[in-house]
């Protein structure tokens, strides 16, 4: 009896999901902290030797009218154990929040620290500042090696090229050499949203860009525009590199899902033309983050990991991409009810994802919200589809009812001896 109850608790747990074994990290030193960047670090020989966190953090309250408070940029580094290393803060009484992380390189071409965009603090007992923005460089020690002050704006991306930087600033596509001198500004009659490079061959041959409503290239120089199409009809956008051409994704709305109504798509271009179109097939929410991000190998591209937030469940999914835009399969599901993952990296088997902990309304917490670094060290996960399961179930009944019947009839034999 005791071999049959043990073989129907093991059918039961067999259908259970594989959960990945999640390690959760936070600053837990301020009152509101989030990450949203993250990049892999490196020490004084130029070897890996874990990440860096770019976010921000609430420092304290300001009593003045139109300020929420004290807000500073923050760059944390973790080594390979998941161990915090060092922290730098940046930011006067105003509110400044990180707007791209990136790295600096040295006349070879070596990553020799870390970038970050941000807008100009200040005072705001002193005045109310400019709209200048800074890049900030930072060592691999966490020291400030310099502050450049932007006058033309804010950068809110700024992407590394052979001989400088690519970057946008409100309407503008700006060009820096490496000494952050300009090379070339171009002015767009809109914002431009979002940048990524073109390549062709391993040479950049020039750049995409979502400006308004419009996806757009440009060549190397920033001009010889070519209108590809009107985006207005996704819910939202973004750019990424691929070895040859460029991959506009995001969530869309015009699909047909048994549950939710919308989900991920990812376009892939090439010479300004459509090479393929994937659409999920699976609920993305249009309200929470997507990230798709390329893996590489030997400096080329030899997948993608696309994350997104389930709207059926809430649960964050990881899904393998091959460079034909085909799902290979799910490799992550976590399922929360207080996570916000706004970005992640994976190496190997381990995928690391930042974002925040938002406190439970109906829990006490130390803290509203926590800055949030998890760790999940394997990329395996069983789903059991809604059907399937139902079918499970029906099938373990019944065998268990077989078992049952088979005992008492077994022991009723064994009575009328």
């Amino acid at each position: 009896m005791k071999k049959i109850l043990f073989i129907i608790v093991l059918l039961l747990i067999s259908f259970y999901n594989v959960n990945a074994k999640d390690i959760s990290y936070s600053m837990n030193k301020y009152s509101n902290e989030i990450f949203n960047y993250i990049e892999k670090a490196y020490n004084k020989d130029s070897k890996e030797d874990g990440y860096v966190l770019g976010g921000s953090v609430f420092k304290d309250d300001v009593d003045k009218n139109d300020h929420d408070g004290d807000y500073q940029v923050i760059l944390a580094k973790y080594n390979k154990n998941d161990k915090l290393v060092w922290k730098y803060t940046y930011g006067d009484t105003s509110e400044d929040y990180i707007k791209y992380l990136s790295y600096t390189y040295d006349a070879e071409g070596n990553i020799d620290g870390y970038l970050i965009s941000t807008n100009k603090t200040y005072s705001i007992f002193d005045g109310d500042g400019t709209n200048s923005g800074v890049l900030l460089k930072i060592d691999f020690d966490g020291k400030l090696v310099f502050e450049k002050e932007i006058v033309e704006g804010i950068i809110t991306k700024i992407i590394p090229v052979d001989d400088g930087y690519i970057s946008i600033i409100n309407n503008s596509l700006v060009k820096y050499n490496k000494n952050f001198d300009i090379i070339f500004k171009r002015d767009f009659s809109e914002e431009i949203k979002d940048i990524t490079i073109i390549n062709e061959e391993s040479k950049l041959i020039g750049y995409s860009l979502i400006i308004g409503n419009n996806l757009v290239t440009v060549d190397s120089n920033g001009y010889n525009d070519v209108v590809i199409d009107d985006i207005s009809k996704y819910n939202t956008t973004n750019l990424v590199e691929t070895n040859d051409g460029f991959i506009l994704y995001g969530i869309t709305s015009d699909v047909k899902l048994k549950k939710g109504d919308s989900s991920y798509y990812l376009i892939n271009y090439k010479n300004s033309e459509e090479v393929w179109e994937t659409i999920g097939t699976t609920s993305a929410s249009k309200e929470d983050t997507i990230v798709l991000l390329p893996i590489y190998e030997d400096n080329k591209i030899k997948e993608y990991f696309l994350l997104y937030k389930n709207e059926v469940d809430s649960s964050y999914e990881v899904v393998k991409i091959n460079l034909d835009g085909e799902v290979l399969k799910k490799v992550k599901k976590i399922n929360n009810n207080y996570y916000i993952f706004k970005n992640f990296y994976t190496e190997g088997s381990t995928i690391y994802f930042i974002g925040q902990i938002d406190c439970p309304e109906d829990e006490s917490c130390e803290y509203d919200n926590n800055s949030l670094y998890l760790v999940s060290d394997e990329d395996k996960v069983i789903e059991v589809q809604d059907n399937d399961s139902k079918s499970i179930i029906v099938v373990v009944l019944a065998i268990m009812a077989i078992i049952v019947g088979f005992v008492i009839i077994r022991s009723r034999k064994k009575n009328k001896r």
